[in-house]
């Protein structure tokens, strides 16, 4: 199988969230909007750890709405991205299609959450619509 070209991010990472710098510096080049199917997504409040309240997702039936990010280089990208998202530890980056508008099917890093028992632990609230951050309510 071919190596990922792209990151899909759904949570702090997307433009306009508080961890958008991090790809900024990663050599972000540009995003676009898209959905990955065969997930759930969560959101995992703010306490145990956790300073703000950010997304997970996990393998289920569903879809994950948010963008595929480009990299001048996806290596030296992923190391950063990496350590930001404890992976290894707190996620785990796994390839998947996220879907464009633009370009169509994509082969792309995603980030996931090793299970559903480790959000449900972490008081995570599912997103039935795939979208973070969630509305109010």
């Amino acid at each position: 199988m071919m190596e990922p070209e792209a990151v899909f991010v759904y949570g702090t990472l997307k433009q306009g969230q508080r961890n958008f710098e991090v790809a900024r510096r990663a050599g972000w080049l540009c995003s676009e909007a898209a959905y990955v199917e065969g997930f759930q997504l969560y959101h995992l409040p703010r306490g145990s750890g956790r300073s703000y309240g950010y997304p997970a997702a996990v393998y289920g039936e569903g879809r994950v709405w948010g963008e595929v990010q480009w990299f001048a280089e996806l290596a030296r990208a992923l190391l950063l991205l990496d350590r930001l998202e404890d992976e290894g530890q707190e996620y785990r980056r796994v390839a998947a299609w996220a879907h464009t508008e633009g370009k169509g099917r994509v082969w792309v890093w995603l980030y996931v959450y090793p299970s559903l028992a480790r959000v449900q632990e972490a008081q995570g609230r599912w997103l039935p619509q795939g979208f973070w951050p969630p509305h109010p309510g």
